[in-house]
This record gives structure tokens, sequence and C-alpha cells, in this order.
């Protein structure tokens, strides 16, 4: 089961390569904060920083990657439609299978930018 730093983190490696090139992205971020949230370690508000982070990797890349949409907007939509229909959580949300939902969103993304350069 991923955490939600986890999930960030895979987003914005997909996204971007490296925290670093996202943080290079994203000036208004502090890059130690990034890195502190990242890491599980951040000592101050960390749900405020994930939103923080979140926000920024939803908010349109410089590259015109804009018309797509985020790893973790796509794994959200994939858990939310998988577990509405499976029969072993009665439509509840238990994270079993949540590696399988990121996996998933990220080959919806990765078609998706194939898709795109055509």
């Amino acid at each position: 089961m991923l955490t939600e730093p986890e999930k960030l983190l895979a987003a914005i490696n997909q996204r971007f390569g490296t925290v670093h090139a996202f943080c290079a992205a994203n000036p208004e971020l502090n890059r130690t904060t990034v890195y502190a949230v990242l890491r599980g370690r951040y000592k101050g508000n960390a749900g405020r920083q994930l939103g923080r982070i979140r926000a920024a990797l939803m908010a349109a890349p410089a590259d015109g990657a804009a018309d797509l949409p985020g790893l973790v907007e796509l794994e959200e939509v994939i858990r939310e439609a998988a577990c509405a229909r499976c029969p072993v959580t009665r439509a509840g949300i238990c994270k079993r299978c949540a590696p399988l939902h990121l996996q998933q969103a990220q080959a919806v993304l990765a078609f998706l930018e194939r898709r795109r350069e055509r």
C-alpha cells in the first residue's frame, strides 16, 4: 500500500524525471521542504505541504502537457472505479489493490503521452 508521499514521488518522477527538476519547475516550493515531505520526515504541517506539492504537480507544466491528467489523478479515478465494483470490499476503499492501480495509472499516462507525441 502506497502512502500519499510515495504516490506524489512516483507522479513527480513520472512527469519530471527527478524531484530536483520538479522543484526547478516550481520555484514557489522550497526544495528542502519538498524532499523532507516526500521522505516522510517533515516536522511541520505535512498535510498542508502535501497539498501544495499536489497542486503544483496538477498545475500545467511548462512543456505543454496541460491537456493530460496527472498520475495521482489517474490513480484516484482508477481506484474509485475499481473499488466501487469490488465484491470483496463491498464498495469500500481498502487500498488492497493500490499498487495495481498505480501501475494501471502509469500505463494509461504513458499511453496518453505516446499518443500526444504522434
